[in-house]
């Protein structure tokens, strides 16, 4: 029958339940480190990492796993432009996009 199926209005089915009573919840945001990207060339390696800052974010870009700067940024969405821009500069210069 459907509505066993489906729930009892016939297009629906209701999900389990997998909060446990007394656990603690997970938070509603992520503030951590994030890569943005990977990209590499000959046997060269080159990524940016984005991470939280108290009033923005901070870009850290990295050469073959050492950092090679830095620049903070007051808002997310300058930090994720400023991050497309430096990747599209090391395409222009022979630069790939990594396997994941």
């Amino acid at each position: 029958m459907i509505t066993e199926r489906f729930g009892p209005s016939g297009w629906y089915r209701l999900c389990p339940s997998r909060v446990v009573p007394g656990a603690p919840l997970l938070p509603q945001t992520y503030s951590e480190p994030t890569v943005m990207w990977r990209m590499e060339r000959a046997d060269q390696t080159s990524h940016a990492m984005i991470g939280p800052l108290p009033d923005g974010a901070v870009v850290v870009w990295f050469l073959n796993e050492h950092p090679l700067g830095s620049r903070e940024f007051g808002d997310w969405g300058s930090a994720l432009r400023w991050s497309d821009q430096l990747r599209a500069q090391n395409w222009a210069v022979g630069w790939r996009l990594a396997p994941d």
